[in-house]
């Protein structure tokens, strides 16, 4: 396979794996904050595998209002089909339509119920300057945002032909990412070079980075702060191990690439 041609696979997988976990996965936050995105799918059950041919796989379990993302087990209901990640990539911008392999009889919530829930979850990801001004939209932004980040994160470590070689110059451990004011906390765990993202963990963190607000927090996260000036002014506190903050921030800066 020539050079650029290999390049180019990982970026479409890298990016096929942000849009699923970083991106998709944060239906199961925006249902549990937004009570209309959570009246979408009141009273409907259903689980949805999105398989992408040499690429990440994952099911998307809805219930009754609620949203979870897990590995692939068991069966489930609809079963969506892509022959590879830029398959995948082009769904999610609205290019290409999934391959049904299983669930044909309830492509009707596809097309309805997770259509809406889709656009729903691109009104809090893709703001206007009007809607950042309303404190709890900004509130839930800011929230899906830290998710994204924390996940693409792990995506790109795992995947990414650049991502992988700084997550090796990662210590094993676990970072945690939090905002003050909110109390958001979401974790990256590293081990031998494999990066998890987690909302939970019973493992001791070994390094925190900590937002004092909501708004500094946004203000990184958008890059319309520089994370230097932040921690300058401590609205950003950097404590414990900090090479694993370091290497973790290398990573964090090629987010905007692939998200």
């Amino acid at each position: 396979m020539p050079v650029s041609e290999s390049v180019n696979t990982s970026v479409h997988a890298t990016k096929a794996a942000v849009n699923l976990y970083a991106v998709l996965g944060n239906l199961e936050e925006l249902c549990r904050l937004d009570p209309i995105s959570a009246s979408l799918i009141q009273d409907k059950q259903n689980t949805i595998r999105f398989k992408i041919r040499g690429g990440s796989s994952a099911d998307l379990l809805i219930a009754d209002g609620a949203c979870s993302m897990r590995e692939p087990a068991g069966t489930a209901s609809i079963v969506l089909y892509f022959r590879s990640p830029e398959h995948f990539n082009r769904m999610i911008e609205g290019a290409a339509s999934p391959i049904p392999l299983r669930g044909l009889t309830r492509l009707g919530f596809l097309t309805k119920e997770f259509t809406a829930l889709s656009k729903r979850l691109e009104y809090y990801l893709k703001p206007s300057e009007e809607l950042l001004l309303d404190g709890d939209y900004f509130a839930i932004h800011t929230r899906l945002l830290l998710n994204t980040a924390a996940y693409a994160v792990a995506c790109i470590g795992n995947y990414d032909d650049i991502g992988q070689r700084i997550a090796a110059r990662i210590p094993d451990g676990v970072i945690s990412i939090s905002i003050e004011e909110s109390g958001q906390q979401v974790f990256l765990h590293c081990v031998k070079g494999r990066l998890k993202a987690m909302k939970s963990t019973s493992s001791a963190p070994g390094a925190f980075m900590i937002f004092d607000t909501v708004q500094s927090a946004n203000d990184v996260l958008s890059e319309k702060a520089d994370v230097h000036e932040l921690i300058v002014t401590e609205r950003l506190k950097l404590k414990g191990m900090l090479p694993m903050i370091q290497h973790m921030n290398d990573i964090l800066a090629k987010v905007p690439q692939f998200v």
